[in-house]
């Protein structure tokens, strides 16, 4: 028989939808880099200053996709880097084939770590590790609460 689990079914859904919100594939302006200098605004506004200024606006981000975020920064801060790479590539790579997604992590590991080979089924392993990792964190927050 086979048996249903829910609970890795929630917490896919959830890695999902972290993995769109923070896509590897988003627009710079979107990452904090300026995307408008004052002589744009000039142009846009046909030399005249904008009448009300409006202020800097944060990036709202959804509580639920934060906390997968913090969890998988704290594989990265806790020295499992490889496991957090992969786990970016794979969910965060969404739309991309699987050698893009395999691509990337090496590219992400070799940044840190020049001298680890990434094969395909090491790939494979880290992000079921990585997967894990998650679903027993969010287990834990679940009991606690």
């Amino acid at each position: 028989m086979t048996e249903v689990r829910t609970f890795e079914m929630y917490v896919r859904g959830r890695l999902e939808s972290w993995g769109r919100e923070f896509c590897l594939d988003r627009d710079c302006e979107y990452l904090g880099h300026k995307s408008k200098d004052m002589l744009q605004v000039l142009i846009e506004h046909k030399g005249e200053m904008p009448p009300r200024p409006t202020g800097f606006k944060p990036l709202e981000i959804p509580p639920l996709e934060m906390q997968i975020e913090d969890i998988v920064a704290d594989m990265t801060r806790d020295g499992q880097r490889h496991m957090s790479a992969v786990l970016r590539s794979y969910y965060c790579g969404t739309g991309r084939k699987a050698v893009e997604r395999l691509a990337q992590a090496r590219y992400m590991i070799q940044q840190f770590d020049p001298d680890t080979k990434l094969s395909k089924r090491k790939y494979y392993t880290l992000h079921d590790l990585g997967f894990q990792r998650v679903v027993g964190v969010l287990q834990g927050i679940a009991r606690a609460a």
